[in-house]
């Protein structure tokens, strides 16, 4: 009887089994970018655009080969699954390292796609995700003659293994979400452009408050705000001494802030010590006393951090992270809103500590 049963069974277990559910490599569309943009459709007002890896067996400059599928839909999610219509294969966005947000849609609302950016299960968190100027389609229509992977440059802008720009801001998925749901930190994300020529420019960041851009920093103010957030110290800072150019590039680099009453006013101080060598400077300069320069960097960095503060500031956003850091050093359900009363007039100093180590390799 028992042996009756335990046959019942598995015959049972092995009905209740499916098909194999796995697809090979050859029979998937593998998705490296999504550029998500607003249409001009009131019923499908969403325009995906995806970049589709072609598998080529040449690996060399210009040997890469996309696909690109357009849709007009009324949701991101029913979008994605309309063009499993337009193509002959699976669509997978495990490979998908870069998500375009064209500037139209992150100046109006952008917490539905992030709502589906987060849920999606396929979607890998450590993707960077970025403002596409003026719309993501046209970013993604461009072909870089260097290009050796599908979707491979834009890839190496953001990532450590490629270039590594003091003026490109880099967001992944993961922290962009967190910044839009934290009280204290405001997300940001990088702005690419697209250049007269095939390929891409990346040197403008976009501060945004939880739903939509408030403020775009020009190529010197995102490389600054890099120095200062991120301690970026592959950076350069440009100065005036005696009415003569100086450039020096920044070899070591630490930032930090407090918050507190400096002369009874609330006041955030951020102490920057660096280490720099000049790169461009007037011949001569190795026999001058560069304490006067040093001195005359200091105030002028000082001055222009403290302006960009200030920047900030009014535009109400906070991506630093001043409030959050208030929120830790003051425990307590009120301590939100206090901070919410103090930051539209809170003072800003900086005290920067600027040290010349050599003129490069030349006097």
């Amino acid at each position: 009887m028992r042996l009756i049963i335990r046959i019942s069974l598995t015959i049972t277990a092995i009905c209740m089994l499916g098909g194999c559910g796995f697809k090979d490599i050859d029979k998937r569309f593998f998705v490296v970018a999504l550029g998500i943009d607003l249409s001009d459709n009131e019923k499908k007002p969403y325009r995906l655009t995806l970049q589709l890896a072609v598998p080529s067996p040449k690996i060399e400059p210009g040997a890469s080969k996309v696909q690109i599928e357009t849709i007009d839909t009324a949701s991101v999610a029913e979008g994605v699954r309309m063009l499993k219509a337009y193509v002959d294969k699976e669509l997978d966005f495990g490979h998908c390292k870069v998500f375009l947000i064209g500037e139209k849609l992150a100046r109006q609302d952008y917490q539905n796609l992030l709502q589906w950016l987060s849920r999606r299960r396929d979607i890998q968190s450590v993707a960077d995700i970025a403002i596409g100027k003026p719309d993501a389609e046209t970013l993604l229509q461009v072909m870089p003659v260097s290009e050796r992977y599908p979707g491979n440059t834009l890839f190496l802008s953001f990532g450590a293994d490629g270039t590594e720009s003091s003026y490109t801001y880099v967001e992944s998925v993961s922290d962009f979400a967190r910044r839009a749901s934290e009280q204290g930190l405001d997300p940001l994300m990088p702005v690419i452009q697209k250049d007269s020529k095939e390929s891409y420019i990346i040197n403008r960041t976009a501060l945004l408050n939880k739903k939509r851009v408030k403020l775009v920093l020009s190529p010197s103010e995102s490389q600054l705000y890099n120095q200062l957030a991120k301690d970026f110290k592959k950076s350069s800072m440009h100065g005036m001494f005696e009415g003569m150019d100086l450039v020096v590039a920044i070899t070591e680099l630490h930032s930090k802030f407090q918050i507190g009453k400096v002369d009874g006013e609330d006041t955030v101080t951020m102490h920057v010590k660096m280490k720099v060598v000049f790169e461009e400077a007037p011949r001569g300069l190795y026999e001058t006393n560069w304490a006067s320069i040093e001195r005359d960097l200091n105030r002028e960095y000082a001055k222009t951090c403290v302006a960009l503060l200030k920047k900030i500031q009014k535009a109400k956003v906070d991506p630093i992270g001043f409030g959050l850091r208030y929120r830790a050093t003051h425990p307590g359900n009120g301590a939100w809103k206090q901070w919410q009363a103090i930051y539209p007039v809170i003072k800003f100093k900086v005290l920067a500590d600027i040290k010349i180590e050599g003129t490069g390799l030349i006097k």
